[in-house]
């Protein structure tokens, strides 16, 4: 593979985006800070100008993956509360489809400890304060019963993530979101205090 020729300062972004592509076509495992200078024709002393370790890197793309979640769950309409709720299920199980290896970094309790990257914990509560707000907002409207904000936070995440691990994983196959959508309209209309028009169509929308 020819080295890729590049201007010093575009060299942290030529380090991001080379360790982002091995992440999604190999995995964590195959990330190694020699490698990724080998494979940029960079010196390893050049590269560590820009990395401070491994991990340091690896913490930059979990914080990069939550950015891009949190900018999806944004794009769902909030409109209607039952199907804001299903789409942030959609939204979130398609995410973690659509990037495994990602995925799997971002959740990766063994490699970050808690309170080790500051700028990693902000991330994931970014991207989990937009399903909390979600559900906020129906509770707010009234369209969910009474009960601890944090209890159906957790019980909505504690679902889409339990099912987004078993999918990538290859335990369940869950085919244009129809188990995600099915699984979250349980949940909701388990929860809401009004009877809904109508039964749950596959896109997350009432008939």
């Amino acid at each position: 593979m020819p080295k890729p020729a590049y201007h010093h300062g575009d060299l942290p972004q030529q380090i991001h985006q080379r360790a982002l592509a091995t992440l999604r076509e190999q995995g964590e495992a195959a990330i190694t800070l020699r490698t990724l200078a080998s494979q940029l024709g960079v010196s390893a002393t050049a590269l560590y100008r820009h990395v401070t370790d491994r991990q340091s890197l690896l913490a930059e793309l979990a914080i990069h993956g939550f950015r891009m979640l949190r900018e999806r769950l944004l794009a769902v309409p909030t409109g209607n509360d039952r199907h804001a709720l299903i789409g942030i299920g959609r939204v979130y199980v398609r995410f973690a489809r659509d990037e495994p290896n990602l995925y799997r970094l971002m959740f990766s309790g063994h490699l970050f400890e808690k309170g080790s990257h500051p700028r990693l914990d902000a991330a994931g509560l970014g991207a989990f304060g937009v399903l909390e707000n979600t559900v906020a907002r129906a509770q707010q409207n009234g369209y969910l019963k009474p009960a601890p904000l944090a209890v159906y936070t957790a019980a909505a995440w504690s679902l889409v993530h339990g099912l987004s691990q078993l999918i990538i994983d290859g335990h369940l196959d869950d085919p244009d979101e129809q188990l995600a959508t099915a699984l979250s309209a349980i949940l909701i209309d388990g929860t809401h205090t009004r009877p809904d028009t109508g039964r749950p169509h596959p896109t997350g929308e009432t008939p």
